[in-house]
């Protein structure tokens, strides 16, 4: 009797996330007051952006329903996180004894306020508990990692299962003020996500490559509604949703996919966002896996139903599919750019792919990164 094969891609473990609870639905960024209290804490500080700040209600709103339990806001946070703004959110929250921080808006604040959390911890040995309230679908709020830009514009990121927020609200009524081209970009970042978690090595079957998938067929169903209808508040709370089973809570360290790291060596040092990053790699990436690695090409091969595409019948043939498909999606949302577009001089390749990869030129996908990105500049 022949042996039966053994399926290797079912073979792992799930550690949990120590997140406490995950908040959805509309308005419930106005029960603020009542979730800090079932951390025991009484006295929060708001860490955000300048954009949400002066130009929508959000942060007002919020301040008003924390009462006399808010006190104080950051909203200098600018994008990758500087970490001059870090250092002077982090005093900040010193002065006032803050002992919750609530971090609003995309993923700068929220990492920020895990980067604050950490420096804290560094100089008094405490931990201080954050909440995140994410107007974006970048899914910065779901993991330990902390990316954060120094003044040399390198990227450089702390990690520990203590920066996973604590909770984390998602409420579409806020959604809508986050400008369309902003949200949909970071679904194009969630929709990475989704897509390297399903050939990450630590990502078990269930449930973060099950919730992946799943995460895949939501992303590109409810973005163009997103796009069509930028006041579908209800769109926006089931990409919510997504963007939080995109990247479901489990402790890893590390990158997440070659996507992911082209996408941080672009990011922060030619100050490209990070939802414009994935809008130029991820579907290059997936048509370079589809090709050269076999085993990951046969994990994003499963994503083909949940895009509405029938399979070619090779496993190669479908995780080009996929690749294929993500590329009609970014253009679809009108994201379709360029490195030029960017301002991103000529001749950066090789530069860029030695930021991108730890061993830099002696990488096995060394020349094929240099190809991917001399392939993203105008022609």
């Amino acid at each position: 009797m022949a042996e039966a094969q053994v399926d290797s891609s079912l073979a792992g473990s799930y550690q949990a996330s120590p997140v406490k609870s995950m908040v959805y639905g509309r308005g419930t960024s106005k029960n603020l007051l009542e979730i800090i209290g079932t951390l025991g804490a009484s006295r929060a500080f708001i860490i955000t952006g300048q954009s949400l700040s002066t130009r929508t209600p959000v942060i007002k709103q919020i301040e008003q329903s924390l009462g006399n339990a808010h006190v104080g806001t950051y909203n200098k946070i600018g994008q990758h996180a500087p970490i001059l703004q870090i250092q002077e959110a982090k005093n900040l929250v010193k002065e006032t004894r803050a002992n919750v921080l609530i971090s609003i808006g995309g993923g700068s604040p929220i990492d920020s306020a895990k980067a604050i959390a950490y420096q804290i911890f560094q100089e008094t040995r405490i931990w201080i508990p954050s909440i995140a309230v994410p107007t974006t679908l970048s899914v910065a709020e779901t993991t330990q990692n902390a990316g954060f830009t120094t003044e040399e514009k390198k990227k450089i990121a702390v990690s520990h299962p203590e920066l996973v927020p604590k909770v984390v609200v998602y409420d579409g009524d806020i959604a809508l003020y986050t400008p369309t081209n902003l949200w949909t970009s970071t679904g194009i970042r969630a929709l990475d996500h989704a897509v390297e978690l399903l050939y990450h090595p630590l990502a078990s079957e269930i449930p973060t490559k099950r919730l992946a998938l799943e995460a895949i067929r939501d992303l590109f169903t409810y973005l163009p509604v997103s796009k069509s209808d930028p006041n579908d508040a209800d769109a926006r709370q089931k990409l919510f949703l997504a963007a939080y089973a995109s990247l479901f809570p489990f402790l890893y360290t590390g990158g997440v996919g070659l996507s992911h790291s082209i996408g941080h060596a672009l990011g922060a040092t030619y100050s490209i966002p990070h939802g414009i990053t994935s809008c130029l790699t991820l579907s290059p990436v997936v048509k370079l896996k589809a090709k050269t690695r076999k085993d990951e090409a046969k994990m994003i091969a499963r994503a083909v139903p949940y895009i509405g595409k029938e399979s070619t019948g090779s496993v190669e043939g479908d995780a080009e599919l996929v690749g294929v498909a993500i590329g009609e999606l970014v253009e679809e949302l009108g994201h379709k750019t360029t490195l030029t577009q960017y301002d991103v001089p000529a001749g950066e390749e090789v530069s860029i792919a030695s930021h991108a990869l730890v061993k830099g030129r002696e990488h096995p996908d060394f020349q094929n990164v240099v190809d991917i990105v001399h392939a993203l500049y105008a022609k």
